[in-house]
């Protein structure tokens, strides 16, 4: 009888897999692991209470408790389950059905895991309740909603609650922000604002007051929720200056709010980002960019007692000026002979040792967000040549955004008008869409609110001496005066245009300045997240085209300085650069020419569409040679003609093609980049018709021909390149340089050498 063969049944092929990244465990299909997950593992802090245990996978079932039941062996901790993008939400019903797999208690999230760089993992409210434990046999347990657990998280921080009238407490990741209700876009914008740069500090909690496009906070809300707080966080609470506080007139926001909670406060004297052990705490601009790094960390404010008159704040925590200083007091430095550096709210002050008689006016100052102001004597013998060396010996930021503010100086009751030019000294905006809606709201606000009266002038005694005013929180307005009849203003007919002032030599951006290092520290302030994720970017080319060859620090701080201009956050960078600014901008410019300088160069046409203003053809023709000294963006293919009536076509000599680090995801393949003072020639204009589109033939003069001039050579070249810059003119395959229902970029659409009128300057 034969026998019959079976054919031999083969192992069933595991659903997941396990591995060990960092100090965690990666569930995850097998021999593919996603590079959300990856991240994330290498992120997160080591948890001594539980085995960290990220999955990235959709529910499996049964497969997750067998694998992880293999993985952790004779491991006795509980469990903490964190999903990566890929896996989705994780259920109640599979966090117990491990958990009776194990034997053990397993901590799941309940609701969306918000996880950034530093490894925090916050599960926001008005989703779910958070961080749950289930074990074998018991019912789920609430824990909180941040991972690792701060020493401050409780009741008070975990769900959103209400306090007084119209007052929200909302949780962050870190700490809770009290604010009234408001229109949902504003909301949304500030809300991803705190969530993604504000630092989560284990041991001091962040409360964040006000916000923007939303009402002013009361303080009385503010103190009825105070006794909700238990008294042991009330010493870790640190209050954040966010958006609009409603005070009384002639105060600050650090002394009103420490007489309305009748105790001491402690005020940061920036919003804190970067790490949690080292944060950097720097100012807010009104448009919600980041200013300076201030000097003043946290300032602790004393409540009044009776009718006495405020005490001075204290400066509880500072930054040293530079290294090499000596602290003889709390913010107080040695200097030279006997002269002293102290570090008060608006910046530094160089005084002598002993304390002259206006110092409380001093250290009440407010800061300024976009100055650090240098409080000095030039009536002392000396004293001008140590502030001059004072200067010197700060950062590059701290010295470009530094205003000397002598001391006494003639009072005034109003603040000192700062040129335009200083709203563009900002660091990258990092969060472009709040920064948007501010300006929107400033500009309608400049319309339909009416003229106010100042204040009633306070007695002698209390006018401040120095030229900067006194607040910057909304404070009670002062009742109009009747008898004042407003002036009817007279709008223009157009707007006033201009060629683009040639800038200080120590405000160029290319070439760059003698002794000049383009620093990762510069570049990275302000916008860790971006800078790290474009820096994978910049680095996976750079092993494509030099496997053999480490990058340095200071080349990929160019290249990443030029993909975040590419990436179009803060169109101020060129705005600054246009009006010849003093501010931080301008070494910023410098790093991102220093990358843009080192991409390939392209020798040909480049073009946008723009819609000159009136009075622009008429600065052509009078000016055949402008000089750019911002960075002027075209495109290499014809733009779509319904962005503007007239066609400006160049021709390049020295134009970066930038395709090699442009946004992934927004970026402009076919972008060519002019560095800061690039010379153009005009060499023909034809004026728009209801008939015909404008047309604007420029060349690009090398430096040798700005200094020749014309002659027959010249003649020579106009003709030919002006041949070739026609020809493309008439070329029918205009780009679509952007997605449907997606706005075309600021950054084209702008003659070269033209300055920006009043109503552009501060755009989006």
């Amino acid at each position: 009888m034969p026998v019959l063969k079976l054919p031999r049944l083969g192992r069933r092929k595991s659903l997941v897999a396990c591995v060990r990244i960092g100090t965690s465990l990666v569930v995850h299909k097998p021999d593919v692991i996603t590079a959300p997950a990856r991240e994330l593992a290498l992120s997160m802090p080591a948890d001594p209470e539980h085995v960290v245990v990220i999955v990235d996978q959709p529910d499996t079932g049964n497969s997750l408790g067998e694998v992880v039941g293999t993985a952790l062996g004779e491991e006795a901790r509980p469990v903490r389950l964190i999903p990566s993008q890929n896996a989705g939400v994780i259920s109640l019903a599979t966090a117990q059905k491990l958990a009776d797999r194990i034997g053990r208690t397993v901590v799941y999230p309940d609701g969306v895991v918000l996880a950034n760089v530093s490894g925090l993992c916050f599960l926001p409210p008005f989703e779910g309740n958070g961080w749950v434990a289930c074990g074998p046999g018991r019912e789920p347990a609430r824990l909180g909603r941040r991972f690792p657990k701060p020493e401050w998280e409780g009741p008070a921080t975990a769900d959103a609650q209400r306090a007084g009238q119209g007052t929200v407490v909302e949780p962050l990741p870190g700490g809770v922000w009290l604010r009234p209700d408001g229109p949902p876009r504003w909301l949304e914008a500030d809300r991803a604002k705190l969530s993604r740069w504000l630092t989560m500090r284990p041991r001091d909690l962040t409360v964040v007051l006000g916000g923007h496009g939303i009402p002013p906070l009361a303080l009385d809300d503010v103190a009825e929720w105070w006794p909700v707080v238990p008294p042991e966080t009330r010493a870790k609470i640190r209050f954040l200056s966010f958006g609009d506080v409603r005070i009384p007139s002639h105060t600050t926001l650090g002394h009103a709010l420490a007489d309305a909670l009748g105790e001491e406060i402690v005020l940061y004297g920036g919003l804190p980002v970067g790490t949690s052990e080292a944060p950097k705490f720097r100012t807010l601009r009104d448009d919600g960019s980041h200013g300076l790094r201030t000097f003043a960390e946290e300032i602790a404010f004393s409540p009044r007692r009776g009718s006495a008159n405020a005490v001075a704040p204290q400066i509880r925590r500072g930054r040293v000026p530079f290294e090499g200083l000596i602290e003889v007091g709390p913010g107080v430095y040695r200097y030279e002979g006997d002269t002293v550096v102290e570090v008060v709210q608006a910046g530094l002050w160089l005084r002598t040792i002993r304390e002259p008689g206006r110092a409380t006016e001093v250290r009440t100052m407010p800061c300024d967000p976009g100055a650090i102001l240098v409080f000095h004597d030039p009536t002392v013998d000396g004293h001008d040549a140590l502030v001059a060396k004072l200067l010197d010996r700060l950062d590059s930021s701290a010295r470009a955004g530094a205003k000397l503010v002598p001391v006494p100086a003639t009072p005034e009751t109003r603040r000192a008008e700062l040129p335009f030019a200083a709203d563009l000294t900002a660091p990258l905006t990092p969060l472009p869409r709040l920064s948007r809606l501010l300006r929107e709201h400033l500009k309608e606000t400049a319309v339909a609110e009416p003229a106010m009266v100042p204040d009633p002038e306070p007695p002698a005694a209390e006018v401040p001496y120095l030229p900067v005013e006194l607040g910057g929180q909304v404070t009670e307005p002062a009742e109009a005066d009747p008898a004042q009849p407003r002036e009817p203003e007279i709008e223009p007919q157009h707007e006033p245009v201009a060629v683009q002032a040639t800038p200080r030599p120590e405000l160029r951006t290319w070439p760059l300045i003698p002794g000049f290092a383009p620093g990762q520290e510069l570049v990275r302030a302000g916008r860790e997240e971006a800078f790290d994720r474009l820096s994978e970017q910049v680095l996976g080319i750079w092993r494509r085209f030099s496997p053999n060859r480490p990058m340095s620090d200071s080349g990929l701080s160019e290249a990443v300085a030029a993909g975040l201009y590419l990436a179009g956050d803060d169109p101020d960078v060129d705005g600054g650069l246009r009006a010849g600014a003093e501010g931080p901008h301008v070494d910023f410019a410098r790093c991102v020419a220093a990358g843009l300088q080192k991409l390939p160069v392209h020798r040909n046409v480049a073009a946008t569409v723009v819609s000159p203003a009136p009075g622009v053809w008429d600065l052509l023709r009078g000016n055949p040679v402008l000089r750019e000294w911002g960075f002027l963006n075209l495109l290499t293919v014809p733009e779509e003609v319904e962005d503007g009536s007239t066609d400006l076509v160049v021709w390049s000599v020295t134009g970066r093609l930038t395709a090699l680090i442009e946004p992934k995801d927004e970026g402009l393949s076919h972008r060519v980049v002019f560095l800061p003072g690039t010379a153009f020639k005009v060499i023909e204009l034809v004026e728009p018709t209801e008939k015909e589109r404008g047309r604007i033939l420029m060349r690009e003069l090398v430096e040798s021909e700005s200094r020749e001039g014309g002659g027959a050579a010249a003649k020579a070249r106009d003709d030919l390149i002006g041949s070739s810059l026609r020809r493309f003119t008439r070329r029918p395959d205009r780009t679509k340089s952007r997605r449907p229902g997606e706005t075309r970029s600021v950054r084209l659409g702008r003659v070269p050498g033209i300055a920006d009128q009043p109503s552009r300057r501060n755009e989006l």
